[in-house]
């Protein structure tokens, strides 16, 4: 067997499901499915949310070591499922090592959907929490709008290369100006605090929190503790995006 691939291998697959929103327990869970097949005397793997450290040793062969340095994360449970389900099937020897390989290579640069399709889901996620919430069907369409702008502001953020806390407490920022600007100029009678909730609702680092939550059940603390932070720390982005906000509005309008 091609130890240097299956090393490469295990952690390709560990870094797609890192990247894409993965726990880290789960993460360690499958790069050991695919290191345990060399069967060798010695197969450890470290993970935690920034990087993947992955070693194989024997008395037999020279000590093989791969470090990883994640540098971006999202939320991509389909590429999750389809690394995991790769891992189970080379497992299970259902797939040879050059094509597990392979399979990991096209679902790494797989894209899914298309950023047209994102930014409409945006849009419909801040309509329908807002009605969710018990906003009227103005405020629905209010919030579409806001979902709109955030839409745009996402886009071209990442475009300049904004990133991480500044992009989503700038865009919290536009998106609150903006609502406020529309509901002052719309002669309805609308709830502008529910269509504000509704426009930043997709930046809120709900599935981070959730993996915080679970990583820290599992007993690796040093990665839910990060996770916790990151979400705290995206949390308290958006929501200083929106007070200064509302503060450029008062001082402006």
């Amino acid at each position: 067997m091609d130890y240097m691939l299956l090393v490469d291998t295990a952690v390709l697959a560990g870094e797609i499901m890192l990247e894409s929103g993965a726990e880290t327990y789960r993460v360690e869970d499958t790069i050991s499915h695919f290191l345990k097949k060399a069967n060798l005397k010695h197969a450890h793997v470290f993970v935690i949310t920034t990087g993947i450290i992955a070693t194989l040793s024997d008395p037999t062969i020279e000590a093989i070591t791969v470090v990883r340095r994640i540098n971006r994360r999202n939320t991509n449970l389909n590429k999750i499922f389809r690394a995991n389900e790769v891992s189970r099937k080379f497992y299970e020897e259902e797939m040879g090592l050059q094509e597990a390989f392979h399979e990991l290579k096209v679902i790494r640069e797989e894209k899914i959907y298309s950023p047209f399709a994102k930014n409409i889901g945006i849009v419909f996620t801040s309509a329908f929490f807002t009605l969710l919430l018990g906003g009227s069907i103005l405020d629905c369409i209010m919030s579409a709008i806001g979902g709109m702008i955030l839409a745009v502001g996402l886009s071209l953020g990442r475009r300049i290369g904004f990133q991480g806390f500044l992009l989503d407490g700038l865009n919290s920022c536009i998106v609150v100006i903006s609502v406020l600007l529309l509901v002052g100029i719309v002669p309805f009678s609308l709830n502008r605090d529910l269509i504000i909730i509704g426009g930043i609702m997709p930046m809120v680092p709900g599935v981070a929190i959730t993996n915080a939550i679970r990583d820290t059940l599992q007993g690796d603390y040093v990665s839910g503790s990060a996770r916790v932070m990151e979400a705290c720390m995206e949390a308290a982005a958006i929501a200083f995006g929106a007070c200064v906000g509302m503060a450029m509005f008062r001082g402006v309008i």
